[in-house]
C-alpha cells in the first residue's frame, strides 16, 4: 500500500514538473498528402524501366554469339578478351542467346560461365536482368556466385536492391561472399554482416576467402580492419563517402517504397530488408513517405527507418512531428529511439506522462531507454506504479535497466519471469542485460553471467517450450542470487 501511495506522488511530482516547464510537444498537426505515387512517377519519367530483350536474335546474331561462347572457353586470355569485347559489340541484340545458355541446365559449366562473362560485359540494363535472374532462381551455387561477381563488374547501381534482397535468400555462404563484393564495388556495405558471419565460422570453407574480401574492403576505404568498417557504416559516419544514387537507382527505390503498402506481407518485409540496408540516400525517400496518405505506407517507413538505427538520423525532425499522427505515433516513437535521436527525449517524457495511449506509451518508454538521458529517470519510475498496465511497467523497468538503474528494477523482472500474465521473454532479456552490466562488479558476478550465457540457445536452433521453461527457471535462479547479492 505505501510503495502504491508513493508512486502515485511520484507521478504527480512528474506531471507537476512538465506543467511548470515549457513542454516540448510534436507540431498540433502532421501533414498527410500523396507522396509515394507521384515521386515514382516522376522518378520513371526520369530513368523509364527498359524491358528485358525478348526480340528473336537473327542468324548473324546468333552465329556471332556462339563464336563468342567458343572463344571464351579458350586457354588464351588474349583471345577472351577478344571475346568480351565482341560481346560488348553485339549489345542487347546478344542478350537474348547468352541469357538462354546461362539457363540451359544442360550446358557445360564452361559455356554457362562464359555466357555470364559475356552479360556481364554487354552490361546493358537486359544483361544484368538476366545476371541477376539467374542469380535468383539458379540452383547451383557456383553459377549464382559467378552471377554475382558478373553484377558487380557491370558497373550499374540499379541492380543494388536486387543484391541486397538475394542477401535475405542466399544459403550458399561463397555466394554471400561475392554478393557482399559485388554490393562494395557499388559502395554499397550491406554485406558485411554476412562477411562478419562467414568469416567467423571455424567450420566454413569460405571462411578465408570472407576474411579476405571484408580486410580488402575495409582497406579499400582506409580502415584497419572490418569490424571497424562495420561500426563506421552502422553508425552512419560521414567519413564513409557514399555516391549519389543513378536516376534509375532512385527510381528503385521508389519502386520499394510502393512496395510498402502491399497486401502480400513476404512483399512488404522483402521491400522493409531491402530499404533498411541501402545507403543514406534512401532515409530521405523515407522521411517523405512518413507523409503519405497510405496509411501502411507511413507505418511501414517508420519500422525501417527504426530498423535503420542510426543510419536513419537524418529522419529525426520528421519522426518528432510524426508523433502528432495517431496511427504513426507509436511506429515514429520506436524510430526515434532507434536512431538515437537525444533531442526526441523531452517529447517522448511528455507522452509518458500525458497520454492514454498504451501502445505510444510503451512504444515512447521503450525509445526513452534507448536514449539514455538523465531526465527520463523520474517518469520512468513513475511508470512502475502498480496501476499502470504490465507491459507498460516491464517496458519502464528494461529501460532502467539500461539507464544503469538495474538493481531496484530486477525483482520486479524476476517476478515477471516466472509470472504467466507478463512477458517473460523481455524480462529475461531485461535481466540479462542486469546481469551482464554487473559482471565486473566481482568473481561471483562474473561466474552468473557466464553461467547465464552458456544458457544461450544453440544459434539457428528451435527450443522446445520444455527448454525454454528449464532455462528460464535455471537464469532465475541466477538472477535470485544476483539480487540477494545486490548492496543493501
Amino acid at each position: 500500500m505505501k510503495r502504491a501511495v508513493a508512486a502515485s506522488l511520484a507521478l504527480a511530482l512528474v506531471v507537476a514538473c512538465h506543467e511548470e516547464a515549457a513542454p516540448v510537444q510534436p507540431a498540433a498537426r502532421f501533414e498527410l498528402r500523396a507522396v509515394v505515387q507521384p515521386a515514382l512517377a516522376a522518378a520513371e519519367a526520369r530513368a523509364p524501366r527498359t524491358a528485358p530483350a525478348s526480340a528473336e536474335p537473327s542468324p548473324d546474331t546468333r552465329e556471332a554469339a556462339e563464336a563468342v561462347l567458343g572463344a571464351l572457353e579458350s586457354p588464351d586470355a588474349r583471345l577472351r578478351g577478344l571475346a568480351l569485347e565482341d560481346a560488348h559489340a553485339l549489345g542487347d541484340a546478344g542478350v537474348p542467346v547468352f541469357a538462354a545458355v546461362l539457363a540451359d541446365t544442360a550446358a557445360t559449366p564452361a559455356r554457362r560461365t562464359g555466357a555470364a562473362q559475356a552479360l556481364g560485359k554487354i552490361a546493358t540494363s537486359s544483361a544484368v536482368d538476366a545476371l541477376a535472374t539467374c542469380l535468383e532462381k539458379e540452383r547451383e551455387p557456383w553459377l549464382r556466385a559467378q552471377c554475382a561477381w558478373q553484377l558487380g563488374e557491370a558497373g550499374r547501381d540499379e541492380i543494388v536492391p536486387r543484391l541486397v534482397l538475394r542477401l535475405k535468400y542466399e544459403t550458399d555462404s561463397a555466394t554471400v561472399v561475392w554478393l557482399a563484393d559485388a554490393l562494395a564495388r557499388h559502395q554499397n556495405l550491406s554485406g558485411l554482416d554476412g562477411l562478419r558471419v562467414v568469416s567467423s565460422s571455424r567450420e566454413d570453407p569460405a571462411r578465408g576467402e570472407a576474411a579476405d574480401r571484408l580486410a580488402t574492403i575495409a582497406a579499400d576505404r582506409g580502415f584497419e580492419d572490418g569490424e571497424r568498417l562495420y561500426a563506421a557504416w552502422w553508425n552512419d559516419d560521414p567519413a564513409l563517402k557514399q555516391p549519389e544514387p543513378s536516376d534509375a537507382l532512385r527510381r528503385e527505390g521508389w519502386f520499394l517504397v510502393e512496395r510498402l503498402s502491399e497486401p502480400d506481407l513476404r512483399k512488404v518485409d522483402d521491400a522493409r530488408f531491402v530499404l533498411a540496408r541501402l545507403d543514406r540516400w534512401i532515409v530521405e525517400l523515407l522521411a517523405e513517405t512518413l507523409h503519405d496518405e497510405g496509411v501502411y505506407a507511413r507505418v511501414h517507413a517508420a519500422q525501417v527507418l527504426e530498423r535503420r538505427g542510426p543510419r536513419a538520423r537524418a529522419a529525426g525532425s520528421v519522426l518528432l512531428a510524426a508523433l502528432a499522427d495517431p496511427r504513426l505515433a507509436p511506429g515514429a516513437a520506436s524510430a526515434l529511439g532507434a536512431i538515437g535521436d537525444a533531442s526526441a527525449a523531452s517529447a517522448l517524457e511528455e507522452i509518458l506522462v500525458r497520454s492514454r495511449d498504451v501502445e505510444l506509451r510503451v512504444a515512447s518508454t521503450r525509445a526513452l531507454g534507448n536514449l539514455r538521458a538523465p531526465s527520463s529517470t523520474a517518469v520512468l519510475r513513475a511508470a512502475l506504479d502498480a496501476r499502470e498496465p504490465i507491459d507498460l511497467r516491464q517496458a519502464a523497468a528494461g529501460a532502467l535497466v539500461a539507464a544503469g538503474q538495474g538493481d531496484e528494477v530486477a525483482p520486479f523482472l524476476l517476478e515477471c519471469l516466472t509470472a504467466t500474465a507478463a512477458d517473460a521473454g523481455a524480462a529475461e532479456q531485461a535481466l540479462g542485460h542486469w546481469i551482464q552490466a554487473r559482471a565486473q562488479l566481482d568473481d561471483a558476478s562474473r561466474d552468473r553471467h557466464a553461467r547465464w550465457v552458456e544458457l544461450e540457445p544453440v544459434p539457428n536452433s528451435v527450443p522446445t517450450a520444455e527448454d525454454v521453461a528449464r532455462r528460464r527457471s535455471t537464469r532465475a535462479e541466477i538472477a535470485r542470487a544476483a539480487i540477494a547479492a545486490r548492496p543493501k
